[in-house]
């Protein structure tokens, strides 16, 4: 299958926080051609759905939510996955808005992704072009298959805005299927991107989000093992503190005082006994980072680690 080029992406939230389509986004819309609005067929107990120039006009009355969501799918060809019942029903009158307002008002809180996507220019299979989707989900629940691969073409291909906005969608997921694509994004070559991958998997936290920092720990580039530091700090936990020891023993000193920094952020009597050990450090600055950061914490732990003759 020929690589998926050009997609476009809205994600929307419980907050109502939605995500703005750019312009050639939009012009990637897939319209369904069929006849003008005032003259479609009704659907099941009075539902009316048209689409035109990528605007959606929706007539319903005491109409089931799943129903009107499913004829709007079918309008738009996209694909509809609901992962909760929609039980309710719904009167309303919509006249050519763009399609994610329409779900805004259908779905009010509920959460929902939709995607839709072509293949790039050029191809000649045009029947190889990924298929859009409508997903409807409660938070925290898995990504589907077909969800998962969109997000991994989003943080391999898209621009920087849209890499930022897929990562906070996973970040809000959490799932296990949402680690392993955030941690695709701990490699790219733009540190917006990365760093904003690294902070998702601190704020989501858990072994398998740390396993995925950790592994940012191990990069070439010491700036990138820093700011791995630091997320492993913000994630805080036993575990943290484990993988802040080992990078303690980093061959680059500015990335050992981070360590130190991240060790001082968490601030606990195992993460302290740790920082004692820098004192020791064969970088004199290291010494003096591991001596402020002790001093910094004016705990008995921290007073007792300063005055120790171990």
């Amino acid at each position: 299958m020929k690589l998926v080029r050009t997609a476009a992406v809205l994600m929307k939230n419980r907050s109502n926080r939605i995500a703005r389509v750019p312009l050639w986004a939009r012009l990637l819309i897939l319209s369904s051609l069929v006849p003008p609005f005032a003259g479609a067929d009704e659907g099941s107990g009075g539902l009316q759905v048209h689409v035109e120039d990528g605007l959606v006009s929706v007539i319903a009355q005491d109409v089931p939510v799943h129903d009107v969501l499913r004829e709007i799918a079918v309008k738009n060809d996209l694909r509809l996955v609901q992962h909760i019942v929609l039980d309710r029903v719904v009167s309303l009158t919509i006249e050519r808005q763009p399609l994610p307002d329409v779900l805004d008002e259908i779905l009010e809180d509920d959460s929902y992704q939709l995607y839709q996507g072509v293949s790039g220019e050029g191809d000649s299979d045009a029947d190889e072009a990924v298929p859009g989707g409508l997903w409807i989900f409660s938070e925290g629940s898995a990504l589907a298959p077909e969800a998962t691969m969109f997000f991994e073409a989003v943080i391999y291909q898209g621009t920087v805005s849209e890499k930022k906005e897929a990562i906070r969608e996973l970040r809000r997921l959490g799932t296990p299927s949402a680690i392993q694509t955030l941690s695709l994004a701990l490699s790219d070559d733009d540190s917006r991107v990365s760093n904003a991958a690294m902070e998702a998997l601190s704020r989501i936290g858990g072994d398998e989000a740390l396993a995925a920092i950790a592994s940012a720990s191990m990069d070439e580039d010491s700036r990138v093992r820093g700011e791995a530091a630091y997320a492993m700090a913000m994630a805080g936990g036993y575990s943290s503190t484990e993988y802040l020891k080992m990078a303690l023993q980093d061959e680059d000193p500015r990335v050992r005082a981070s360590v130190i920094d991240s060790l001082g952020d968490i601030g606990d009597d195992y993460s302290i006994r740790v920082i004692q050990r820098a004192l020791q450090d064969p970088d004199i600055e290291v010494r003096e980072r591991a001596l402020e950061v002790l001093d910094e914490l004016e705990s008995d732990a921290a007073l007792q680690a300063l005055f120790s003759t171990d």
